[in-house]
C-alpha cells in the first residue's frame, strides 16, 4: 500500500483516501482531572459581622470564586499537559458531614484532590476518615494552630496561613520599628483568648515585651465603662508603643482607633491586619490576579481565604505539568516535596514537610494599604526565611517528614 501511494503521488495520479490516513495517530481526549470544593451550608462563619442597629460591618463570603480563577488560569496548563481540570461543588449541611462526602467522592467518582471549605470542628473526622487514602486535601479557610500541630494529618495541606504566621508576622514589624512595649486588649470568646496567647507567644519569640494585657466587654453599659471605654482600659501607668487588640466579633475593636489614652498605633483585629491577601497589593503580578477576581465575582475584592483556594488549584495544576505524570503519588511527591509555586507574593510557596503547612509571605494591611511585607529583612532562617513564620520543625510537635 505505502509503494502504490508513493507511487500515485509521483505519477500525479490520485491517490486514495487510505494514502492520507496513514499519519501519526490524532491524540486522544484529554485525561479529566477533578478537584472536590467541599463547603458547609449556612455556614456561620460568612454571615456578615454586624453591629449596633442591624449596621454591616463587615460582610463575608465563601471563597469558592478563588477556585474558579484558579481554574480559569489552569486551563492552559492543562492543554500542555494533556489533563482537563475541572472543579466539582459539594454541600454538606453540617461539619460533621464532610467527612463522608469527601470518601464517598473519592469512591464513585474517582477524587484525590479536595479543596474543604468548613470549620475546624470538621477537621478531625476527615483526618479519621482518609488516612492512608489516595486523598489530598486542602484546607483554605481554618487558620486552628492545632491542625498543625497535635492534629495534624498527612493528607493535609493547609494553604491559609496559621495563626502563629500571623502573629509572628506582627511580631517582627514591630520589633523591626522598635515598638517593643505592647499594651494586649483581649475579648470575652474563646477565639479572642487564642489569639492573644498566639501574640503573646510571638511576641515573645522575637524580644516585645507586653506591659499589660486587659480584657474588655463589648457594649455600651455605663456601668461596665472600666471595660467598654478604650481610653480606660489604656490608661495604664506604663507606657506603650502600639494597642493589639483580640476581638473576633470586631465590635469592640472599631471603638478603639483614635480613642486610646496615648496616641498609638492598633493593630490585630483592626487597622493592622496580617493577611494572606489583600486587594491593594500591586508587586508580583498581583494586580493581574485581582482584576481576574473581580471580575469573576462581580466587583468583590480577593481575600485570603480566596487566596488559599486559587493557590490550591494551582498547585495542582502544575504539578500534572511538571510531575510529566497522572498518577496520584507522583503529584503528591511532587506537591509536598519537590514543588515550588507562584503564589504572586514574592518568594515562591512550598509545602513544609514536617506539618504540610504552605510557607509563604504575609502582608501586613490597614484597610487602603498593604503597609508591609513579612519575613521582614534581616529576620533570617538557615534555609528559607519563610520559615520565621509560624512553627519552625525544631519547635513543631507535627512530625510529618519523618
Amino acid at each position: 500500500m505505502r509503494v502504490a501511494c508513493l507511487f500515485g503521488i509521483l505519477l500525479g495520479v490520485l491517490a486514495p483516501p487510505s494514502c492520507f490516513a496513514q499519519g501519526s495517530p490524532q491524540p486522544g481526549p484529554p485525561e479529566r482531572l477533578a478537584i472536590g470544593y467541599v463547603e458547609v451550608a449556612d455556614d456561620p462563619r460568612y454571615e456578615p459581622i454586624t453591629g449596633y442597629g442591624r449596621l454591616v460591618l463587615r460582610r463575608r463570603e465563601h471563597p469558592f470564586v478563588g477556585a474558579q480563577v484558579g481554574l480559569d488560569e489552569a486551563q492552559a496548563l492543562g492543554r500542555v499537559a494533556g489533563t482537563q481540570l475541572a472543579i466539582e461543588r459539594f454541600s454538606v449541611a453540617s461539619p460533621a458531614d464532610v467527612a463522608g462526602a469527601v470518601a464517598q467522592a473519592r469512591a464513585t467518582r474517582d477524587m484525590h484532590f479536595f479543596i474543604v471549605d468548613a470549620p475546624a470542628e470538621a477537621f478531625k473526622p476527615l483526618a479519621d476518615a482518609v488516612r492512608g487514602r489516595d486523598i489530598l486535601v486542602f484546607n483554605a479557610t481554618v487558620t486552628d494552630d492545632t491542625l498543625r500541630r497535635t492534629a495534624c494529618a498527612a493528607e493535609f495541606v493547609h494553604t491559609l496561613p496559621s495563626l502563629a504566621m500571623y502573629m509572628d508576622a506582627l511580631a517582627q514589624d514591630f520589633v523591626s520599628r522598635k515598638w517593643s512595649s505592647l499594651l494586649v486588649l483581649e475579648g470575652p470568646l474563646a477565639e479572642d483568648t487564642v489569639m492573644a496567647k498566639a501574640f503573646e507567644r510571638s511576641a515573645q519569640k522575637y524580644g516585645a515585651h507586653i506591659v499589660a494585657r486587659a480584657q474588655f466587654k463589648p457594649g455600651t453599659d455605663p456601668r461596665e465603662r472600666e471595660k467598654n471605654d478604650p481610653a480606660l482600659l489604656s490608661a495604664i501607668n506604663r507606657d506603650y508603643d502600639v494597642v493589639f487588640v483580640a476581638d473576633s466579633a470586631f465590635e469592640f475593636a472599631r471603638q478603639v482607633p483614635y480613642r486610646t489614652l496615648r496616641p498609638r498605633p492598633v493593630a490585630g483585629s483592626i487597622d493592622l491586619e496580617p493577611v494572606a491577601w489583600h486587594w491593594t497589593w500591586d508587586h508580583n503580578g498581583a494586580p493581574q490576579v485581582n482584576s481576574r477576581f473581580e471580575k469573576r465575582s462581580g466587583g468583590r475584592h480577593m481575600e485570603g481565604a480566596d487566596w488559599a483556594s486559587w493557590i490550591a488549584v494551582k498547585m495542582v495544576a502544575q504539578a500534572a505539568l511538571r510531575a510529566r505524570s497522572k498518577e496520584f503519588r507522583a503529584l503528591r511527591k511532587f506537591l509536598l516535596s519537590e514543588g515550588s509555586f507562584d503564589g504572586n507574593k514574592g518568594l515562591a510557596v512550598s509545602v513544609r514537610q514536617w506539618d504540610h503547612q504552605l510557607r509563604q509571605a504575609i502582608l501586613l494591611a490597614a484597610p487602603y494599604a498593604v503597609v508591609a511585607q513579612t519575613p521582614i529583612e534581616g529576620f533570617l532562617h538557615k534555609s528559607n526565611n519563610l520559615d520565621t513564620l509560624g512553627d519552625d520543625e525544631p519547635e513543631s510537635p507535627c512530625h510529618l517528614g519523618e
